[in-house]
């Protein structure tokens, strides 16, 4: 009968600073006099630690503070060593303990430094969160090498894509203040659409140059321009080279699908807080014009392109919410049946957030609607009404006063 291997396999999950220690008494790296070094030399850093984190006259502080400094001094050990116990036992001999605690301390004020994310706003070291961020992983949450390593290679990789998207955003004459809201990937993704579109001027799109774009793409006639994508590489470094062409890839693979089909307009992929967003320069007052046309030209339209005025909404408002034509401005005779039917049935606000996401721009709709619900249909319903026994308006006075006020009224005020 064959035998059955019962070995259990031990973990030895001791603080690499005490193995250190051991294997170092064990290969007589280490002598006792080291060890009484090291013994007067602790509770130095142990005060410093605790005052540092809190207090030294707290026992808690103190025991917490020995916590971290074997954590800290862990930590660098054996990334220092690279989990070589003879290396490490050696550099507990030839340096003092508070170095290695310190060494500790700055590998993790140099990991909270580096980018968590790839957002492109300027970084400024916070000495609080700093603070707070050694405090959790020195005691509460420690760090291993291994995931400090991965920690630190993932930040190393979203510092690069940060200053790909920078270069990219240079060579497309975005200045920063105009990205520094943006995140890497949506810079980056909105130059691949201008070098897959191979669009004419290689400059970062507006609101109305995106959806001209997307326009293009969803042609049957477009055809790509892979030559734009090589003429804006010949002079590019290498990596940024790579990186770009593994860029395009990625775009053509999980953007472009998305770009060209008619599930979602332009307007709403542009205004989508979902992944998948891009950037877009800062608009003249021209461009939001021509990208409202572009967008909703029928908004346009109604609003006879006055859709930043309040007076011509409310207008257009109270006539959706009463059954009536979306006009931007009303007769004397339209205003009456307005507030008639108000009178009758109330204001039907379905109707009008419905109309808001048939016509306006997607990135305008929830404030629109907010707009209504919050501000002009509650006011309105106030003003226009005629329940008050006490201060009758039978003839509309009241009410036709506040519809000239808040709306766009084509008659003269002394009429009826």
């Amino acid at each position: 009968m064959a035998s059955v291997n019962n070995s259990v396999a031990v973990v030895d999950d001791r603080p690499y600073f005490e193995k250190a220690v051991r294997f170092g008494l064990a290969q007589g790296i280490l002598t006792p006099a080291d060890i009484a070094r090291m013994e007067a030399d602790g509770p130095k850093g142990i005060v410093q630690i605790a005052d540092h984190f809190g207090t030294a006259y707290l026992r808690t502080d103190l025991e917490s503070a020995v916590a971290r400094m074997a954590n800290l001094i862990s930590l660098y050990l054996e990334d220092f060593s690279n989990g070589d116990l003879r290396a490490a036992a050696m550099s507990l001999r030839d340096n003092t303990l508070l170095s290695h605690s310190r060494g500790g301390s700055e590998m993790l004020k140099r990991l909270h430094a580096m980018p968590g994310e790839t957002s492109l706003h300027a970084r400024r070291v916070d000495p609080l969160a700093q603070k707070i961020f050694v405090n959790e992983r020195s005691f509460a949450f420690p760090l291993s090498v291994a995931s400090y390593r991965a920690q630190v290679a993932q930040c190393q990789a979203n510092q690069m894509r940060i200053d790909f998207a920078r270069w990219l955003a240079r060579q497309l004459n975005a200045k920063p203040d105009e990205y520094e809201d943006y995140s890497a990937e949506e810079v980056i993704r909105s130059a691949m659409l201008l070098l897959y579109a191979g669009a004419k001027t290689l400059e970062m799109p507006s609101k109305g140059e995106f959806i001209k774009l997307v326009e293009a793409l969803r042609k049957k006639s477009f055809k790509p321009k892979p030559t734009t994508l090589d003429a804006f590489l010949r002079e590019a470094p290498e990596a940024f080279e790579q990186m770009t062409r593994q860029a395009m890839q990625e775009f053509i693979d999980t953007a472009l699908p998305r770009l060209k089909s008619p599930e979602k307009s332009a307007d709403e992929i542009l205004h989508a807080e979902a992944q998948g967003a891009y950037f877009v320069r800062d608009a003249s007052e021209d461009d939001v014009v021509a990208y409202d046309r572009l967008v909703a030209k029928e908004w346009v339209r109604i609003t006879k392109g006055n859709a930043d005025d309040p007076a011509v909404l409310a207008t257009i408002f109270l006539s959706v919410a009463t059954g009536h034509p979306p006009k931007a401005a009303a007769l004397l005779k339209e205003a009456k049946s307005i507030i008639t039917t108000f009178r009758e049935k109330g204001f039907d606000s379905k109707a009008v957030a419905a109309f808001i996401d048939e016509h306006a721009p997607f990135e305008q709709r929830e404030d629109l609607k907010l707009m209504w619900s919050q501000d002009l249909r509650p006011d309105a319903e106030v003003h226009l009404a005629d329940n008050d026994p006490q201060m009758p308006d039978a003839y509309m006075d009241r009410a036709l006063k506040y519809f000239r006020q808040n709306c766009v009224a084509n008659w003269k005020s002394s009429s009826r």
